[in-house]
């Protein structure tokens, strides 16, 4: 993923699911500069910053 597709999703009005490392996330805020996006894991409610091409909307796909 990239960040303007994360930008995208966060903005939807859709719920659109996504992993991290095949962990479902939130998507909290990008940061376009340094394509870092600020998630919140929906299993354990906790925030960390990843690389948004670490992201996938597919289960099972490593980035």
């Amino acid at each position: 993923m990239n960040s303007g597709r994360a930008e995208q999703i966060i903005n939807s009005k859709e719920n659109i699911t996504v992993y991290y490392k095949n962990t479902p996330v939130y998507l909290k805020a990008v940061n376009h500069t340094t394509h870092k996006v600020t998630v919140k894991n929906l299993n354990n409610d906790k925030d960390f910053v990843v690389h948004a091409k670490t992201l996938n909307e597919n289960y099972g796909l490593e980035s």
